[in-house]
């Protein structure tokens, strides 16, 4: 007040000539502005968006996350068209995590979120790290390592975000999915032309690759959005019955719009890979999202015949069959050195190539690996004569982490996802409504995270900033039902949802809550309140 106060004194010891001086400098600011729009209007443009973008991060830090979100995919097509020495995503996330530091220190707020998988991660995490210590080479190392790391940064930031921001965020990856999708079907279906490898033979169609660039990612991330938007649109329309909100009734649809897109891209990504992940997490959906276990299992049944009674009865589209035809030979680890390679088979010789090439790493290295991050820079001593070029990680995930890190690394890996395979179950078990509708699609795409790794790698491509917020929204999930506050019996009720960590003033801990109570976030107050009562 005395500040305030002071100010007005001097401004009114000016006289007359002070009420002139906000609209003079206002006046003096457009001109400056007009001038160089005039001039230089990009650069006047990109200024102004860098500050409101600085301003809108230092208010709500996670912005800088949702924009990592949505632009996280289009790091290999930065890559290839400028390569640049940090793709956009990165940036956004960098700029995200120090907003969120100097946030926390300007409110003294110095505990950090656990949550329940954490251990188990930072197990994997350190272990990870260790064999840079063998590697031999640290830049190729250091990077994955920081890949992996920034998974629990993000899930700090998360948890630690008021609850509209975590919805926020998870509505920033369904858009970002929405967008990959939109991109994919229109390279695939409506473009017309396209590389000619992905052109899909007899016909006028290409496979989608987004801006991936390649169809196999592309078709991953599409099995990582597609289950959790039609979980939680499904929960929701569940969740939306008797209400007159078109809101809610809009969230819903929009959900299951999201869903339908990545699922049609999926499709059209032509990846098998992808194709089988997508099989196993609509077997978790369809197990999952009925309140009786009875009705998914039968289902899933009737599912099951369906497709077996179009597969015999030759309905299913020879494109479809030519692509899952050669599935089952890459479900094995053999001896390609003397198998004649021509053009229908080469994707699957040269995959098994590389399998094999990690199978004699991991055999001269059994226990600790090669180095985290180091596959390719060790490649050439292990690869076949006609496979000289490494493809940069051996299309298996857990052959290339046991190469990189040993069968105690794979363990270490393995045992981590157990963990969070745990943590996703009992979040699903006992929620209802749009919660269990979301805890389903996150058990979903984990299905398809794991199997789709047999044939690929999809720790590309900022993937793992999606993983990171589907982990941390696990964790939300279980808070949010574990909290002591009454559950939200659903939209209809109009009730609200039962306050965020951040909303309660403090941060988790642990499993449950820890509150830092302050006179600035009214908790205070409140404990005043009721000790005069």
């Amino acid at each position: 007040m005395h500040g305030a106060q002071g100010i007005g004194d001097r401004w009114g010891r000016l006289g007359g000539s002070g009420r002139w001086v906000f609209p003079a400098a206002w006046a003096a600011l457009a001109a400056v502005l007009g001038f160089g729009i005039g001039r230089a209007p990009e650069t006047v443009l990109g200024l102004g968006l860098a500050l409101t973008g600085a301003g809108l991060l230092l208010r709500i830090p996670e912005t800088g996350l949702g924009l990592a979100l949505l632009t996280g995919p289009f790091a290999p097509l930065e890559n290839e068209r400028w390569a640049p020495p940090v793709n956009s995503a990165q940036i956004f996330l960098a700029l995200s995590l120090l907003a969120g530091l100097w946030r926390g220190l300007a409110r003294r707020e110095g505990r950090i979120p656990g949550w329940g998988w954490a251990w188990a991660y930072g197990l994997f995490l350190g272990y990870a790290f260790l064999t840079l210590a063998w590697a031999p080479s640290w830049e190729e190392g250091l990077p994955e390592g920081i890949k992996w790391a920034q998974v629990g940064l993000v899930v700090i930031l998360v948890l630690g975000a008021p609850r509209p921001v975590q919805r926020f965020l998870l509505g920033m990856a369904l858009l970002s999915g929405a967008v990959q999708a939109g991109i994919g079907l229109w390279q695939a279906v409506l473009r017309g032309a396209g590389p000619a490898p992905f052109r899909l033979p007899g016909l006028s169609l290409y496979r989608a690759y987004g801006t991936f660039q390649q169809p196999n990612p592309f078709g991953g991330m599409m099995g990582l959005i597609a289950p959790v938007a039609l979980g939680l649109g499904i929960g929701m329309l569940g969740s939306a019955k008797g209400s007159r909100s078109m809101g809610r009734w809009g969230a819903a649809v929009g959900a299951l719009a999201v869903g339908g897109l990545a699922g049609a891209g999926l499709l059209a990504s032509g990846s098998r890979g992808a194709w089988l992940g997508a099989a196993g997490a609509g077997a978790v959906l369809v197990l999952l999202l009925p309140r009786r276990g009875r009705a998914g299992l039968a289902v899933g049944a009737a599912l099951g015949l369906a497709v077996g009674l179009l597969g015999g009865s030759g309905w299913i589209p020879p494109v479809v069959q030519a692509r899952l035809a050669g599935v089952l030979e890459e479900l094995r680890v053999a001896d390609v050195r003397g198998v004649e390679v021509n053009e229908a088979n080469f994707a699957i010789i040269e995959r098994l190539a590389h399998w094999q090439a990690a199978v004699e790493m991991i055999r001269a290295q059994p226990w600790f690996g090669v180095g985290l991050g180091n596959y390719a820079v060790v490649y050439p001593r292990y690869a076949l004569i006609r496979w000289p070029h490494p493809l940069g990680h051996a299309h298996n995930s857990y052959l290339n982490m046991a190469a990189e890190t040993g069968l105690a690394g794979l363990s270490l890996y393995l045992l981590f996802w157990a963990v969070v395979g745990v943590r996703t179950w009992r979040a699903w078990q006992g929620s209802a409504g749009w919660r269990r509708g979301l805890a389903a699609g996150l058990m979903a795409a984990w299905a398809h995270l794991h199997i789709h790794n047999l044939f690929d790698n999809l720790y590309v491509a900022n993937l793992p900033l999606f993983l990171a917020l589907y982990g941390a929204w696990v964790e939300i999930l279980i808070n949010e039902r574990e909290s002591p506050s009454p559950p939200d019996p659903g939209p209809s009720h109009g009730r609200e949802d039962p306050p965020s960590l951040h909303d309660r003033g403090g941060t988790p801990w642990k499993e449950g809550f820890c509150f830092a109570p302050s006179s600035a976030n009214g908790i205070a107050p409140i404990a005043k309140r009721r000790s005069g009562s």
